[in-house]
C-alpha cells in the first residue's frame, strides 16, 4: 500500500486514482492527526499539495512522523507534489522562498537532464501549477531535473535515497503525460 499524506490539496483523490489505474493500492491519510501505526508499514509515501506554506503555518503536520519518513528510518520511497515538494526541500536543508510571481494554471516544463521520475517524459511539456512559494535551493544530494520560465526547480530528485518531487501537479489531467510520473514512481517500487 502507498500512503498518500493529504496536506489539504483539492487534488489528493486524483493521486489515489492515478495509482489505481496502475493497479497499485493507495490509501489517503490526513496530515492532521497522522499516526505512525497507520502508515509505518506502507510500501511508499506521497506528500500531497495543499494551501499551507513551509514558511509559516505548516505545524499542523505531525513533525515526528514526517521526520521518520525523511530520515530514512522507514527507508521507503517518497514522492512530494507541490507543497510536498517544498516540504521535502525545507525539512532536508534546502531553501524555500516566495516566488517572484505566483504560478497558477498552465506552465511549460523543461527537463534538465536524465531523471528517474521524469523518465520517458518529453523534453518540454505543459503542466498544471498552483503555488506562491518555490524551492530556491535543493537539499544536499538532490539534483534539479526540471525547470520553467518562472521557477528554477520544477522537479528534483535524490535517486539514491529514492526521494522525488515536483512543483507542478502530475495528478491532474491538465498535465501532459502526468501518469508517466506515477508509472516511474511505481517502477522505483518494483526495483526494491
Amino acid at each position: 500500500m502507498i500512503a498518500v499524506v493529504d496536506n489539504g490539496s483539492q487534488y489528493t483523490h486524483l493521486i489515489k486514482r492515478s495509482f489505481k489505474y496502475l493497479k497499485k493500492e493507495a490509501e489517503i491519510f490526513s496530515a492532521a492527526g497522522l499516526s505512525s501505526e497507520k502508515i509505518k508499514n506502507a510500501e511508499a509515501f506521497v506528500l500531497s499539495g495543499g494551501p499551507s506554506s513551509v514558511l509559516s503555518g505548516y505545524e499542523k503536520i505531525n513533525e515526528a512522523i514526517i521526520k521518520k519518513i525523511f530520515s530514512g528510518e522507514w527507508k521507503k520511497p517518497l514522492l512530494g507534489i507541490c507543497f510536498g515538494h517544498q516540504l521535502i526541500a525545507h525539512v532536508l536543508g534546502g531553501k524555500v522562498e516566495r516566488g517572484k510571481s505566483a504560478e497558477y494554471g498552465f506552465t511549460e516544463i523543461e527537463r534538465t537532464g536524465e531523471s528517474v521520475i521524469l523518465k520517458n517524459m518529453p523534453e518540454k511539456f505543459r503542466a498544471w501549477a498552483s503555488h506562491f512559494d518555490e524551492v530556491k535551493k535543493v537539499p544536499s544530494g538532490f539534483r534539479v531535473v526540471a525547470k520553467s520560465e518562472t521557477c528554477g526547480v520544477e522537479a528534483m530528485e535524490n535517486a539514491k535515497a529514492r526521494i522525488f518531487s515536483t512543483q507542478f501537479h502530475p495528478e491532474v489531467w491538465h498535465t501532459e503525460n502526468g501518469e508517466q510520473i506515477f508509472k516511474n514512481f511505481v517502477g522505483v517500487l518494483q526495483c526494491i
